[in-house]
């Protein structure tokens, strides 16, 4: 019964306070609402508001522009400059409706040519990489997925182009697929290699194997090109590219312990080529062991002995 009338005495304290809110609420007249809104704290929140929904349709407007299809290189590099304005013209609209521009503060801030002084002395490089990044994304030497090898002072990455902003370039390093960011005014200067730049081009890599020189060499060439035409990925990327000749096989070199022949293998990727490669060595192990004529030719040691040595003689 006590806890009944506990409960009671808490529910009818809570009525009370909530009625005492509305009341005060209804008190609230028309120039304390002005108050507010004029007040610096709701202007900051409005700012800030306002930044939110801005950078939410940036987002969306990128998402969208990529879902299309089209090259999202400049688009996000349009975007990061978007971003920054947004963050830039909120900041100084929230501080200055603290006041904290104005005498002395709104002097400086005013004074265009001290501010290009200042900023051009303490953000030099970072304007730079701002400037070489708007070129690259205009003329658009790679775009966003695309596999890229640069050589930055003397140094050669091999990856894949992640992402590009206002200060540098991210790339996916193929080796351990570690981040390396490189500056865009070095991007911008470097010598690309970018085997995605055409939609529709092809990758050709070559196949090199030996034979021995005791193995039928004709037998061994027509095995090489027949094996290459036969994967399903080189007859569909010969097929799309209207290639009709056989597939070249060239004796390449006379090694010391063979005949090296190479082949041209096509593919629409390098990554799809690396696995067709690998595809046809795997076959051709596994053919030239059914013929008996033909052997891979490796490195080894023929050790002839002399009728008529004795086992000491042939020791030495």
């Amino acid at each position: 019964m006590l806890n009944i009338n506990r409960f009671l005495f808490v529910f009818a304290a809570a009525k009370a306070e909530t009625a005492a809110a509305a009341e005060g609420a209804e008190e609230l007249t028309w120039p304390e609402i002005g108050e507010i809104i004029v007040s610096p704290f709701f202007k900051a929140a409005v700012t800030l508001l306002v930044m939110l929904i801005l950078w939410k349709l940036i987002n969306r407007g990128l998402k969208r522009y990529r879902e299309k299809g089209a090259g999202n290189l400049l688009p996000s590099f349009i975007g990061g400059i978007l971003k920054a304005l947004v963050v830039i013209v909120g900041g100084i609209r929230i501080f200055n409706a603290f006041g904290l521009f104005t005498g002395l503060g709104s002097q400086l801030f005013m004074s265009s040519s001290l501010i290009v002084a200042v900023l051009g002395f303490i953000f030099q490089e970072g304007i730079s990489n701002i400037i070489h990044g708007f070129l690259i994304s205009l003329f658009q030497p790679f775009n966003i997925g695309d596999r890229v090898r640069i050589t930055v002072d003397g140094l050669s990455i091999t990856g894949y182009i992640d992402a590009i902003s206002l200060r540098h370039t991210v790339i996916i390093n193929i080796l351990d697929s570690s981040r390396v960011i490189v500056p865009n005014s070095k991007m911008d200067t470097c010598v690309i290699e970018n085997t995605y730049i055409e939609s529709g081009a092809s990758n050709s890599a070559f196949l090199d194997i030996s034979v021995t020189y005791e193995s039928d060499l004709e037998k061994a060439v027509e095995l090489l090109r027949q094996t290459v035409q036969e994967h399903p990925s080189v007859a569909e990327e010969r097929k799309r590219r209207g290639i009709t000749d056989p597939v070249p096989v060239l004796v390449w070199d006379l090694e010391d312990s063979g005949i090296l022949l190479r082949a041209t293998v096509i593919t629409k990727t390098v990554e799809e080529n690396f696995v067709v490669c690998s595809d046809i060595r795997r076959t051709l192990v596994r053919r030239f062991k059914e013929e008996a004529d033909l052997d891979m030719a490796y490195p080894h040691m023929h050790v002839v002995g002399l009728e008529g040595l004795g086992q000491a003689d042939a020791e030495n």
